[in-house]
C-alpha cells in the first residue's frame, strides 16, 4: 500500500494526506476492474463540488458583477483578475512538470491533451496586463497546496492525476468560449491579446474536444477502487479551486456578486 505525503484542507479542517491509505489493485478489496464508465462517473460524482468552485463569489463578480466605470474601476477588476491568472499559472505549471515522468499508455493520453498545456499562455496573458511590471508570481496558500498535491500524486498515485485533469477542464476549459468572451468585453481587448489562455477550445470546437475528453477517460483501465479514489480525488481539486477563490476573495473586500459593484 502507497502512501500520499502533504496537508489538505477539506471542509475547513487541516488533514494529513498521510493518512489516506492509497491501495494497490493487488491489495485493495475492491481490486475488481470497474464497470461504470469513468468519464460518468466523475461527472455524477463531482456535481456538488463543481457547482460550488463554479459558483465562488470571487468568480462570479470576476467575470459577471458589475464594477465603477472609469480608469480607477478598470485598473482594480484587472489587479484580481491578474492575481486569479497567477494562481491558475501556477497549478497549470505543476500539471506540465510531471508530464515527462507519465508512461505511455491511457493515463497518459489524458495528461498530454494538448489543449491542457496552458502555462504559456498564461504567462503571455500576465505580460499582456502586467508588461514590465510583472513581478515574481504570486501564489497563495492554498495554490502551493494544490501544486504540491499534484507532484505528490504524480509520485505515489499517477491515476489520481486524472482527477486535477478533469476539474481543469471543468473549471477552465469548457468555460473557455464565454470566458474569452466576457474578459475580452470588460477590457476591451483586440485580436486575441490577453487572452491566450483562454485559445485552446473555441466555441465551435468545444463540443468535439468534450468528446476526446470523454474517449480518453474511458480508456483508462482502473479497479473499482481506484476509479473511486479518482471521483474524490477529483472533489477535492475543486474544493481546493474553492479555497483559492475564497482566499482571493478575502484580499479582495470591493468584489461584490452580480449585479454589485466594486469600487
Amino acid at each position: 500500500m502507497s502512501t500520499v505525503r502533504g496537508t489538505l484542507r477539506w471542509g475547513g479542517l487541516d488533514r494529513s494526506a498521510r493518512d489516506r491509505r492509497l491501495p494497490s489493485a493487488s491489495t485493495a478489496p475492491s481490486g475488481l476492474p470497474s464497470m461504470q464508465r469513468l468519464s460518468l462517473r466523475l461527472e455524477e460524482g463531482t456535481g456538488m463540488a463543481r457547482r460550488q468552485a463554479e459558483q465562488s463569489t470571487f468568480l462570479e463578480a470576476l467575470f459577471h458583477g458589475s464594477w465603477n466605470g472609469g480608469v480607477y474601476g478598470q485598473f482594480v477588476r484587472a489587479r484580481h483578475y491578474v492575481n486569479h491568472l497567477r494562481q491558475l499559472h501556477v497549478v497549470y505549471e505543476a500539471l506540465e512538470s510531471v508530464l515527462p515522468g507519465l508512461k505511455d499508455g491511457p493515463l497518459a493520453r489524458v495528461l498530454r491533451l494538448p489543449e491542457l498545456r496552458r502555462a504559456s499562455a498564461l504567462l503571455a496573458d500576465l505580460d499582456w496586463f502586467c508588461g514590465d511590471t510583472r513581478t515574481k508570481p504570486f501564489a497563495c496558500e492554498d495554490t502551493r497546496l494544490h501544486a504540491e498535491r499534484i507532484r505528490e500524486v504524480a509520485a505515489e498515485a499517477p491515476h489520481l492525476l486524472i482527477a486535477h485533469a478533469y476539474a481543469r477542464c471543468a473549471q477552465d476549459l469548457f468555460t473557455a468560449p464565454r470566458r474569452s468572451e466576457l474578459i475580452a468585453r470588460a477590457f476591451e481587448l483586440e485580436n486575441g491579446r490577453g487572452t491566450a489562455f483562454y485559445n485552446a477550445v473555441s466555441a465551435a470546437e468545444l463540443l468535439a474536444f468534450q468528446a476526446r475528453l470523454v474517449a480518453r477517460l474511458d480508456e483508462v483501465q482502473l479497479t473499482e477502487g481506484e476509479a473511486q479514489e479518482v471521483v474524490q480525488e477529483a472533489r477535492l481539486a475543486f474544493r481546493i479551486q474553492t479555497l483559492i477563490c475564497d482566499e482571493l476573495a478575502r484580499d479582495a473586500p470591493e468584489l461584490d456578486g452580480p449585479g454589485g459593484s466594486a469600487g
